[in-house]
């Protein structure tokens, strides 16, 4: 079976084209996750109704409905696929850290009004582990947040697990605000949360952490973040693409932003523009 990609993360983009074998790793009616022969490294193939992502292909419209139907690793068409990176923004286009501040207000009273979001980690993780995890981050302690973030990694149902989300939101979060020179470095830091996560959770879940720890994630995701940073972007903050990924993913990732949105404020003690 041949199927064409119509767009693909440059993650996803160098590994499909250096070659090599690929085996089927899991199916799902909207995904399939490939293993690479050798390192074992996952890509993931999604519908065309999917949003882009690290190690992501999106496959076009002709591919099976319900890829579970997919019994082989299919060949696939990368010619004329869009490139697509989440690029966080540059301090030469961001906002200030009282404006972060607002818009982080902003996203909290949207969220206090959406549906769902007791699902989730909110069902799975203790209220004292995220609060020591968000003590940890404003604390920049990587320690202290490697350790907080251990019993939170793998934790919850699926291949990338609630805990994993917010995990990788919060990290996201921290990459985008270094970049828009809000914040100090913090590579040390995440690399910490990464590596502590490692042996607790998923093969995919653990490259979906890795990337976020450099700022790269999900579309809607990116898409949050880019709304709270850049300057001159829509306001408020729209959490709703987010939301609509997966059962509980989106409301995940979204408990993450929020979370390394407190300990930001709390690290830099900004007051937000009224």
């Amino acid at each position: 079976m041949s199927i064409r990609v119509i767009s693909l993360d440059d993650r996803a983009a160098r590994l499909l084209e250096a070659g090599g074998d690929w085996s089927l790793h899991a199916r799902f009616e909207r995904a399939l996750i490939l293993a690479r022969t050798g390192d074992g490294t996952l890509v993931s193939l999604v519908r065309h109704d999917l949003p882009d992502g690290p190690f992501t292909a999106r496959l076009d419209r002709t591919s099976p409905y319900d890829l579970r139907q997919v019994s082989a690793p299919p060949r696939l068409d990368l010619h004329g696929a869009v490139r697509w990176r989440a690029r966080p923004v540059p301090a030469s286009g961001a906002v200030g850290p009282a404006e972060l501040a607002r818009r982080l207000d902003l996203v909290e009273r949207r969220a206090a009004l959406s549906p769902g979001l007791e699902r989730g980690i909110a069902a799975v993780a203790s209220a004292a582990s995220l609060a020591g995890l968000e003590s940890a981050l404003a604390a920049g302690d990587a320690g202290a947040a490697a350790t907080a973030a251990g019993p939170l990694a793998g934790l919850g149902p699926g291949l990338t697990p609630s805990g994993d989300d917010l995990l990788a939101a919060a990290l996201a979060f921290g990459a985008w605000v270094e970049a828009a020179g809000l914040a100090g470095p913090g590579n040390s830091l995440r690399a910490a949360v990464v590596a502590e996560a490692l042996p607790h959770t998923t093969r995919l879940a653990g490259q979906l952490l890795a990337a976020a720890a450099d700022g790269e994630v999900t579309a809607p995701l990116a898409g949050l973040l880019e709304a709270l940073l850049r300057l001159g972007a829509t306001a408020p903050p729209d959490p709703a693409p987010l939301l609509a990924i997966g059962e509980t993913s989106g409301a995940d990732m979204l408990a993450g932003v929020r979370l390394a949105g407190r300990a930001w404020r709390l690290a830099a003690a900004v007051v937000p523009v009224v």
